[in-house]
């Protein structure tokens, strides 16, 4: 399983219903992951997701991750 697998993966079983601390834990664990990774790697992520979705999921989507970049560069 490769490392956008895994964070598609992450991302669909954060969908289910499960307790608020197991969803935490999970979020937590993407953000780890997606904060930890390079920006040639997000790019990657960022195509790869784009390949399945119309346009208007994929201005959600760009929007989405320039968040996630601003929050990890914020951490940084």
């Amino acid at each position: 399983m490769t490392l956008p697998e895994l964070i598609d993966s992450l991302i669909e079983l954060s969908t289910e219903e499960m307790p608020d601390e197991a969803r935490k834990s999970l979020d937590d664990a993407i953000d780890h992951i997606v904060s930890s990774m390079t920006d040639g790697e997000l790019q990657g992520l960022l195509v790869k997701g784009m390949e399945h979705t119309d346009a208007d999921e994929i201005e959600m989507e760009t929007l989405m991750v320039k968040s996630l970049l601003n929050q990890s560069l914020g951490l940084a």
